[in-house]
């Protein structure tokens, strides 16, 4: 008699545990049942930060990329030069701009180890030809001339290997007719004698010093390793430095708004360094490079980080521990194997509650009365979890593995599912039951079958069905129905509102008020399946993940209605939020040791993924206040903005000084490359991680119910 205390004693101690457990997971889940959290409702009438700061970044928004359009449309003054003019020569600019909207000039600058000259403003159907005299002025006799024509704008590239070293003035006259003919096949002298014939209307010239040197380009070796010796080689090279006191020219208000629609496209996809380099090497001002960046971090923030605020923030008291996730499954797994009629093996159930995602593996048997095939059973068990994840807020995913017992080899885990809930592989299902005597015994039950089918007739017409395959199957103790259909409507898969289980439930409502009298106690089993899926039918999960062939599984994310879910569980942005949380979770001890002012310094430095998405994801997961999330990353996107605009104007001159504007393009190219690759790698790296993980836990699983 002692020796059976201890198991009661165990038992009862278990019994309490699960019961208190179930009181804590009742008062969250009516916690967030009746909790006041419609987004629509809350954003009409705002009531918490996050409503407030949802509605100034659509305010923003609008009034950001409404500016942009507006400008770059060229419906307001698009030949102002007034902003940039304004700005110009101020602490926001400390270089000057000149007005050169409707003159002629000219632009000459160096490039590589040659000199570029180009004309502009040029009427594109008048006839034009240009001189260009490089006069030495430690030898007079040392002099070069260069005559091409064309029509409107010309420009030209002169090497510098034919112009000597020392000290030159370059001497650019445009000679402008007022007629449209190509000269641009004739040569110097006919051209010259053109000039001195014929009347031209108009003559700009300009002049500038030039000092050319032979030197050894030795002072940034990197270059040579990274340009394969194309710049910065021991090689002797020529280096023209030009002299040009004339200011810039103002840019436009059309200009400004074309180059803004250009750089948020650059940011987007190359990253915030990408368009600071690109737009400081085409000459954009820094304040408005400044301003683009920042208006696109206030936006992006202000309306996507209560988004993320409202999917993923949970308060403590409702965040659920192992054991309570783990109680929480047992409940859900017990309630879909009543409903499936099968026995759902308790003591064998396991899970892995890690960071990236819930791995649960279940264990059941088949009963008389399973009429479910496998797949049937797991696609009913994930449905069933993933409604309850969004009820508690869960938004890690699930990965399930099943396995039915019944025989040794009949692993439900061999079912693949894909990205829409579709069976690719059946694998090898074993049959639960012989039905042999079962089906023998039908004909004792005709007239309930043929009361079936007169219900089931008038079923589908009412619900726009195809029967596409309908059974009845009846015993001494129970009914098994068995229903595949079809949609007969057109465009089915998008217009069809209701779900297999809808039906599902709709049809064994049916068949209990229509067949009571014929049944009589016997129970009532359906089963309904979509012959063609719709997209009801795979609106249970927001977002599916599926492995690779080294790396199987599928993870399925609970589904989340409203704004916050229909724009951030797309495909697209599933990709990017679900590669910004894995970054916020690798950063998570930096930001839990430094907090606040951690924050800002990750999102302020010009690494890739370090942005204002990334913090504020990193704020949620480092269990943040809204509002220091908030400020924190509009503190340090703002100041990555500032420093990348005002320092890309420095490393251009840099590179300018060291004759590397050749390399410029590369470098452009080379960030936006890396930021590609970098994040490419954290997808990679999470789902392998992922994945990875999950499949060890359950080959374990595996391996140690095979020693039991």
């Amino acid at each position: 008699m002692k020796g059976e205390k201890i198991p009661v004693m165990e038992n009862n101690l278990k019994n309490l545990e699960e019961d208190s457990l179930d009181k804590e997971l009742d008062k969250i889940r009516k916690r967030r049942l009746n909790a006041d959290k419609t987004f629509l409702v809350n954003t009409i009438i705002p009531r918490k930060s996050d409503d407030y700061t949802l509605i100034f970044g659509v305010v923003c928004g609008a009034i950001f990329f409404g500016g942009i359009f507006i400008t770059s449309s060229g419906l307001i003054t698009p030949d102002s030069i007034m902003v940039d003019n304004r700005i110009s020569g101020t602490f926001l600019d400390s270089e000057d701009c000149t007005d050169r909207r409707y003159e002629v000039y000219f632009d000459i600058f160096a490039i590589d180890e040659n000199i570029r000259i180009k004309s502009h403003h040029v009427n594109e159907e008048l006839t034009s030809i240009m001189i260009v005299n490089f006069s030495s002025k430690d030898d007079i006799n040392n002099t070069l001339q260069y005559v091409f024509g064309g029509i409107g704008d010309l420009e030209n590239t002169f090497d510098s290997e034919d112009i000597n070293d020392g000290h030159h003035e370059i001497i650019l006259n445009i000679y402008i007719y007022d007629e449209e003919v190509n000269l641009s096949h004739l040569s110097k002298d006919i051209l010259l004698k053109y000039i001195e014939n014929g009347t031209y209307i108009d003559n700009i010239s300009k002049d500038v010093e030039l000092h050319m040197e032979s030197r050894v380009t030795n002072e940034i070796p990197i270059l040579k390793i990274i340009s394969f010796g194309n710049w910065g080689n021991s090689e002797l090279q020529k280096i023209p430095e030009i002299s040009d006191e004339e200011p810039r020219a103002c840019m436009s208000i059309q200009e400004l708004g074309i180059w803004g629609w250009a750089l948020m496209g650059l940011e987007w996809a190359g990253g915030r360094e990408t368009a600071m380099l690109t737009g400081g090497s085409a000459g954009v001002p820094p304040w408005w490079l400044a301003s683009v960046s920042l208006g696109m971090s206030i936006f992006f923030l202000c309306v996507q980080y209560p988004l993320m605020h409202r999917l993923y923030h949970r308060e403590v008291d409702d965040l659920l521990s192992t054991k309570q996730m783990k109680r929480m499954l047992q409940k859900v797994l017990q309630k879909s194997s009543n409903e499936l009629r099968i026995d759902f093996d308790l003591n064998n159930f396991k899970i892995q509650d890690r960071s990236l995602s819930v791995d649960a593996l279940v264990h059941y048997k088949t009963t008389s009365m399973t009429i479910a095939s496998p797949m049937e059973v797991k696609t009913r068990m994930i449905t069933d979890i993933l409604e309850e994840f969004a009820i508690f807020g869960e938004m890690r995913p699930i990965q399930l593995k099943s396995l039915c017992t019944d025989t040794k080899d009949s692993k439900v885990s061999n079912i693949i599912i894909n990205s829409q809930l579709i069976y690719d592989d059946f694998g090898q299902i074993p049959l639960s039951e012989d039905y042999s005597e079962f089906f023998g015994s039908i004909s004792k039950f005709g007239k309930l079958e043929e009361e079936f089918r007169g219900v089931m007739k008038k079923w589908f017409r009412q619900n726009h069905l195809v029967d596409y395959g309908s059974a009845i199957m009846s015993d001494e103790d129970s009914v098994f129905v068995r229903v595949i259909y079809q949609p007969a409507q057109r465009f089915a898969y998008f217009s069809f509102k209701s779900n297999y289980n809808e039906l599902q439930n709709n049809l064994e409502s049916n068949l209990k008020n229509k067949l009571k009298d014929h049944m009589g106690n016997r129970t009532l089993i359906v089963s309904a399946r979509n012959e063609k899926s719709t997209l009801a039918d795979y609106a249970n999960p927001g977002r599916v993940e599926q492995g690779t062939d080294e790396l199987t599984g599928e993870a399925m994310v609970a589904k989340r209605g409203g704004i916050p879910g229909a724009l951030l569980q797309n495909p697209f942005m599933g990709d990017i939020l679900s590669s910004v949380e894995y970054v916020a979770l690798k950063n998570r001890k930096r930001i839990d040791k430094y907090g606040f002012w951690g924050l800002i310094v990750f999102v302020w430095i010009p690494f890739m993924a370090s942005g204002v998405l990334v913090g504020a994801m990193l704020g949620l997961v480092a269990r943040m206040r809204f509002e220091r999330v908030l400020a924190a990353c509009l503190l340090g996107g703002s100041a990555a903005s500032i420093t990348w605009a005002y320092s890309a104007k420095g490393i251009i001159e840099f590179m300018e000084k060291y004759h590397a504007e050749a390399f410029i393009p590369f470098l452009i190219f080379l960030v936006f490359a890396f930021t590609i690759i970098h994040l490419r790698n954290n997808k990679r790296r999470r789902r392998e991680e992922l994945f990875r993980d999950s499949m060890a836990f359950f080959s374990g699983s595996y391996s140690t119910i095979g020693k039991q």
